[in-house]
């Protein structure tokens, strides 16, 4: 029982280090970023930061909790808004940082990294041409050019302003150590951005994502409220898929997905909608709500294996599948080989 209690009573000093310089939850909330950052710093290199850190990351995600019970945005799980994303990530790379040196530089990798993707997605928006900063959007892009329609020209601009952000993430997949080749030792210079600002850039990205998807989503249910649906037959082909692109992303309102799905069967008998996107739709939801998926569309890569969802009756489903003029699952399974690895 000594030894416990000498424990305790030696452990107390260590966390008061921390604990004397941190500033409440809301108080580093209400600092700008520069004076925030310096104030972490502090807080890292003090005997018991670790912990501090952990609390004050857990008192952050309250906080974000609290704003969203309140009915202001963004309300999807998880989703943060701009400042609270500075304060998490701030929390975040301080706690993963080993002093308040390594912190700066970890936060400063993270900082270039994040602002060289806003400065390319302002530029696009900025000329209006983004294949330009992000080559697969060309596609997209003429699109948007061919639209005449107002309702047409603005989902399509939201369509691109989405993609390019995910295409960011296949675009950036490389940043830590890059030119480095596959099985060297991993030593990376300063100027390469280390694991902890790699992972803070990429939940930056998800963020981004996500607040983008439902702004989006708010924005579409608006329209559809109004039109029924951007079928292809009265608003184009483009639209179509743009739309089926928003409500593949709405997982945060599945009742909206299931609703969507249940109004576009009937369009699918007229050929207005497209089958192959729209077997994704309904394979998406299907799998969210745990049943089984109709035409074997969803899978997902974990540790080099493809997890496949369950799939209805089998014995149908390649004909169901030529009905979506999907290819044979066979062939589908074909093509993803090599693409799932470690």
């Amino acid at each position: 029982m000594r030894a416990v209690i000498h424990s305790v009573c030696c452990l107390l000093p260590l966390l008061a280090g921390a604990q004397d310089l941190a500033p409440s939850i809301d108080t580093l909330a209400s600092l700008p970023s520069g004076e925030r950052a310096a104030a972490l710093r502090r807080v890292r290199d003090a005997d018991g930061a670790s912990i501090v850190l952990r609390d004050l990351e857990m008192a952050a995600h309250v906080r974000a909790d609290g704003r969203r019970a309140r009915g202001l945005p963004p309300r999807s799980e998880g989703c943060l808004d701009a400042d609270e994303f500075d304060l998490d990530a701030q929390l975040k790379l301080a706690r993963q940082s080993s002093s308040g040196a390594e912190f700066a530089d970890n936060l400063g990798q993270y900082r270039e990294l994040s602002a060289r993707l806003d400065r390319r997605l302002a530029a696009a928006r900025a000329t209006n041409s983004w294949w330009r900063k992000f080559p697969s959007l060309r596609r997209w892009e003429r699109a948007w050019r061919e639209a005449k329609d107002p309702r047409t020209r603005e989902l399509l601009l939201r369509t691109l302003n989405g993609q390019a952000i995910r295409a960011s993430l296949a675009r950036d997949r490389g940043v830590v150590a890059p030119g480095v080749a596959k099985g060297a030792p991993k030593r990376v210079s300063k100027s390469a951005p280390g694991s902890a600002a790699t992972s803070a850039y990429r939940e930056y990205v998800f963020n981004l994502m996500c607040t983008n998807d439902e702004e989006n989503l708010g924005w579409f249910k608006h329209q559809i409220a109004e039109i029924g649906w951007f079928g292809q037959k009265r608003f184009g082909w483009a639209a179509d898929q743009a739309a089926l692109l928003i409500v593949q992303h709405a997982d945060a309102d599945p009742g909206f997905q299931e609703a969507v799905v249940a109004s576009l069967w009937p369009r699918l008998d007229v050929a207005d909608t497209d089958p192959e996107n729209f077997a994704y739709l309904v394979d998406r939801v299907a799998v969210r709500a745990g049943r089984p998926q109709e035409f074997g569309t969803q899978m997902e890569c974990v540790n080099g294996q493809w997890i496949v969802p369950e799939i209805e009756d089998h014995d149908s489903l390649d004909a169901r599948r030529n009905r979506m003029n999907l290819v044979a699952y066979g062939v589908q399974l074909a093509r993803a080989r090599g693409i799932c690895r470690d």
